[in-house]
């Protein structure tokens, strides 16, 4: 009988080198903690996985120019029609100029104290030019894109 099972195994499991002799004894449902294929289930159910909380994040642009006049072209030039990114290029100081002026997504304390205080403002309205903002590289024409967990 013990080996018709041991057979019977091979059958039903091709390929796979069983590491255990099947038996005619039943284990009772306490001594069995988690079975083989439980395991599996249970890691493809996702049912302990939660996202992380989103945490407090923003993505913006900028203008970096060294002085007031400076602002006052920049703002010329939205009045007559240019975009964020094409001014950019032309007249910020900072190395995101070749980005549009795109800083990406950062975290609160990323930036200067005086960035930051602009950028994670509830008050500040998403997609809107905010600025002249004065830093100690100069000052900044700023538009928050995106604002999350504030």
């Amino acid at each position: 009988m013990m080996k018709a099972l041991q057979l019977l195994a091979l059958i039903n499991f091709p390929g796979i080198i069983l590491g255990f002799t099947p038996s005619l004894h039943t284990r009772s449902e306490s001594s069995l903690k988690m079975g083989l294929f439980d395991a599996f289930s249970k890691a493809f159910a996702n049912e302990e996985y939660v996202a992380p909380p989103e945490g407090i994040k923003a993505t913006a642009r900028h203008i970096l120019v060294k002085n007031l006049e400076d602002i006052d072209n920049v703002l010329n030039e939205f009045k007559s029609g240019s975009s964020f990114n094409v001014v950019a290029q032309k007249y910020s100081t900072c190395p995101s100029s070749n980005q549009g002026g795109s800083l990406g997504s950062f975290s609160p304390g990323t930036m200067v104290k005086e960035f930051d205080d602009v950028i994670f403002d509830k008050e500040t309205e998403i997609g809107k030019i905010v600025g002249p903002v004065e830093t100690q590289f100069g000052y900044h024409l700023i538009v928050v894109d995106k604002r999350t967990g504030v």
